[in-house]
């Protein structure tokens, strides 16, 4: 009889768990757009300002020596700019399509919110809206490529020549000495 008893109480235990974790994720969800509402206007002035540095800095990766520094803005910038715009499509499901959307959106690692927006705005009817989603995510995406890409493309200007180092690599700058035929740190052939 204990046994059926202690049985009984761990199932009510399990269930008062999970029904927490329901409540829970409610309750983060609902907050999330409450607060989401109240922080939106600052949140689009930082993300303007954010974007606009962006794109001053892939005018300014022109400039050879400026690329290491540009191309890790340009990346941290996607990146705020896209958590901004992450929190955005999470509030237009919430609006649109309630916790099943969320619940969906989730669902797939975080990254379904972007889509299931674009999806709740077409079925409501908003094409604009969904097509500047659309754009917005391909800005992130190749905005972030062009970062990482911008980085590899700088190349640390070569030192003096120190004794017993007779060549400098032409693709990284590394220092080779007489006789190697390829570089030891790219492994470009000199």
């Amino acid at each position: 009889m204990k046994e059926k008893i202690k049985d009984f109480l761990y199932g009510l235990v399990g269930i008062g768990f999970f029904v927490l974790i329901i409540v829970g994720f409610a309750l983060l969800i609902i907050g999330g757009a409450k607060l989401f509402e109240f922080l939106y206007p600052t949140l689009e002035r930082i993300s303007s300002i954010t974007w606009g540095i962006v794109w001053l800095l892939v005018f300014l990766s022109i400039v050879p020596r400026f690329r290491n520094f540009t191309g890790s803005g340009i990346i941290l910038g996607t990146y705020i700019g896209g958590a901004i715009f992450w929190l955005l499509c999470f509030y237009v499901t919430y609006s649109l399509w309630g916790f099943l959307g969320i619940f969906v959106g989730v669902l797939f690692f975080g990254l379904g919110v972007i889509f299931t927006a674009i999806l709740a705005l077409i079925f409501d009817g908003q094409f604009m809206g969904a097509l500047t989603f659309i754009f917005i995510s391909l800005q992130i995406l190749l905005f972030g490529y062009l970062g990482f890409w911008i980085t590899t493309k700088y190349r640390p200007k070569p030192e003096l020549k120190e004794p017993g180092v007779k060549f400098y690599c032409s693709g990284c700058g590394a220092k080779t000495k007489e006789g190697v035929n390829f570089c030891t740190e790219c492994g470009r052939k000199l």
